[in-house]
C-alpha cells in the first residue's frame, strides 16, 4: 500500500467508524443527509483555505496549483487550461480506494458530490463540471472547475 493511500485511509478511518454507527442507529437515507452536508462543510472549510493559502480565487491561481500537484502526483493529469477553466483528469483515486478499504465505498460518493462546494467555497463565481468518477464506476474522475456564465 502506498503512502498516500495510507494516510487517506488513517484520515477517514474515525469519520466511517462514526457513519456506520450512524447509518446503524437511523438508517441509511437519513445518515448520508447529514454524512453529505458534514462532508460539504469540510470541503467548505478547504476551499475557503485554499483560496487564503494561493492568495487568490482566480482561474489563473487553481491552474498553477493544480499544475503543481501534477508535478507532485501520479494520478491527476492537467489536460487544459484557459482562462476561464481548468480541466483535470484523475486516473487514480485514492479516497475511493480508502473508502473501499474501510468497507465504505458509498460513503465515497458523498465526499465526491461535495466538490461542488468546495469549488463554491473556493471562488462563488465557478462551478464544477464533472461526468465521470471513479466511486460511479468509471475508469476516471473528470473535473472542470469553471467560471459560471
Amino acid at each position: 500500500m502506498d503512502q498516500q493511500l495510507q494516510k487517506m485511509i488513517e484520515k477517514y478511518e474515525l469519520a466511517v467508524a462514526f457513519a456506520n454507527e450512524f447509518t446503524a442507529e437511523i438508517g441509511e437515507e437519513r445518515s448520508h443527509k447529514v454524512i453529505g452536508r458534514a462532508f460539504e462543510k469540510m470541503q467548505v472549510k478547504a476551499g475557503r483555505d485554499l483560496a487564503r493559502q494561493l492568495g487568490s480565487n482566480t482561474v489563473e491561481a487553481l491552474a498553477r496549483h493544480f499544475r503543481k500537484l501534477e508535478a507532485e502526483r501520479d494520478n491527476l493529469e492537467v489536460l487544459e487550461v484557459t482562462d476561464r477553466h481548468v480541466a483535470l483528469k484523475i486516473s487514480r483515486c485514492r479516497a475511493w480506494e480508502a473508502f473501499q478499504e474501510l468497507g465504505a465505498p458509498k460513503l465515497c460518493r458523498l465526499y465526491c458530490d461535495s466538490d461542488h462546494a468546495y469549488i463554491k467555497a473556493f471562488n462563488p463565481g465557478m462551478e464544477l463540471v464533472r461526468t465521470k468518477t471513479i466511486a460511479a464506476g468509471d475508469d476516471c474522475c473528470n473535473h472542470i472547475w469553471a467560471m459560471g456564465d
